[in-house]
């Protein structure tokens, strides 16, 4: 799917060796393989919800005395400072899956001691597909199945395109809302399953457009989910006349879901990503020139409060910030995540993120000196110069001056230490050196799932 117009879219490596070396990386690179049977892996526990849904559900009750007040909740940052060297995710341009250039609408949770991104990418052929990887730092990320050929975790199948994912988990299995168009552009919201990080199943729609003369009576799409106390809260755009405002809708079971006769709550916004932080909901919203945001005390009554920071003058967002997303460590803000919209037709993005400026990141940087949607481990191992690898030069747009490559530690337990393409080959979605220096296939690489 195109983006045409604003109304319709929008713990580290273990390191084994004290010495770095340098690799060339030319583009061009592929990630390696094996040949070898995988290693036993060693599963890390899994959790039952992202630790921002754990949060929510158990919020402090709503004051009802507060009324729709315009209040923050308490440590909401004063500031944020876009990342120096956006974007952080880009498409693997040479794979026909994300051959469009163009990657968002990213939804980020903490799992097992990671964190997982499903995101949006359009393929050469027009279509949009949802897609995972996985970072210990937040700053590299890894796709599944591989950087070089990443895979769909939900393939648009006989729909024009699915994307936009929200997703949950409800006991053992993840939720996903998204938005689906059978044809061109005529959204609907629906809900694929799965009992993995991958694999997902489209089950049915669960919100369809309005009745005629409603004001989402032309399209809905871009939910946002939050299971709270075992209420599903879809906040979603509402599209008619070719005006977009915000609604939402609930549900007990995750599928048959209620508009609020409130409705809509926020007019002329979309894209919305909502979070519950302490007794106050946040709101993030989409726009040309930067990211804007606003609170509410129930999720109904909002209030907004304009642009929370521009665009950063450099190429990769320079016609606008799409599909942000507030991501959590517990109720502290971590970072905001977007798809940064290079074109004025919102159609090549690049997943790019801003923190707090008074947490700040390291780590990351190397998009432009590697082959398109490659992370620097990736490359290294292509290149054969060691199973683990960091951006050494943040920001150089140079092959020869990119990644610092060096062993992950588990040569002696996986082939080339690549615990990634071990995990994907014992049917996970990715993984990392957990003992480093093992010799023993029972000790060696923690896999998700």
């Amino acid at each position: 799917m195109t983006k045409n117009t604003i109304a319709t879219r929008r713990l580290r490596i273990p390191l084994a060796a004290a010495k770095w070396t340098l690799g060339l990386l030319l583009c061009g690179c592929s990630q390696g393989g094996s040949s070898t049977p995988p290693p036993a892996m060693i599963e890390p526990p899994k959790q039952d919800l992202t630790v921002a849904d754990a949060k929510v559900q158990d919020a402090a009750p709503i004051d009802a005395s507060m009324g729709c007040a315009p209040s923050l909740p308490a440590g909401f940052p004063d500031t944020f400072s876009l990342y120096t060297h956006n974007p952080i995710v880009v498409p693997t341009s040479a794979a026909a899956v994300q051959g469009a250039d163009n990657v968002y609408a990213p939804d980020v949770h903490d799992f097992a001691g990671v964190r997982i991104m499903w995101y949006g990418g359009q393929g050469s052929d027009g279509h949009d597909r949802i897609f995972l990887a996985w970072s210990q730092d937040g700053m590299q990320w890894r796709k599944w199945p591989t950087d070089s050929a990443p895979q769909a975790v939900l393939d648009a199948g006989t729909s024009n395109h699915v994307n936009d994912p929200s997703v949950v988990q409800s006991g053992a299995t993840w939720r996903m809302y998204y938005t689906d168009a059978a044809t061109a552009e005529n959204d609907e919201i629906w809900l694929a399953e799965s009992a993995k990080l991958t694999g997902f199943t489209k089950v049915q729609q669960v919100l369809g457009k309005g009745s005629p003369g409603a004001w989402d009576d032309e399209k809905v799409g871009r939910p946002s989910v939050l299971l709270e106390g075992g209420v599903y809260r879809m906040w979603y755009d509402g599209t008619s006349k070719g005006q977009r405002h915000v609604g939402l809708a609930t549900s007990t079971d995750g599928i048959h879901f209620t508009r609020a006769p409130q409705n809509p709550l926020l007019r002329n916004a979309g894209a919305v990503d909502v979070k519950r932080i302490g007794s106050t909901y946040v709101m993030l919203y989409e726009g040309r020139d930067g990211t804007y945001y606003a609170t509410s005390p129930d999720g109904i009554c909002w209030v907004d409060h304009g642009k929370l920071f521009g665009t950063s003058g450099a190429a990769y967002d320079r016609y606008g910030q799409v599909t942000p997303f507030l991501e959590l460590e517990g109720t502290t803000v971590r970072a905001i995540w977007f798809g940064g919209a290079s074109v004025t037709s919102w159609n090549k993005n690049r997943i790019a993120a801003a923190f707090p400026s008074t947490s700040k990141p390291t780590g990351g940087g190397c998009t432009a000196c590697v082959t398109s949607g490659i992370s620097c481990s990736a490359a290294c191992i292509s290149a054969g110069l060691g199973g683990a690898g960091v951006c050494s030069y943040p920001g150089s747009t140079s092959v020869g001056m990119c990644c610092g490559c060096q062993p992950s530690g588990c040569e002696g337990c996986t082939a080339k230490g690549d615990c990634q393409a071990a995990c994907v080959a014992a049917k996970k979605a990715g993984g990392y050196c957990a003992f480093p220096g093992s010799t023993s296939s029972a000790r060696c690489c923690a896999c998700m799932e």
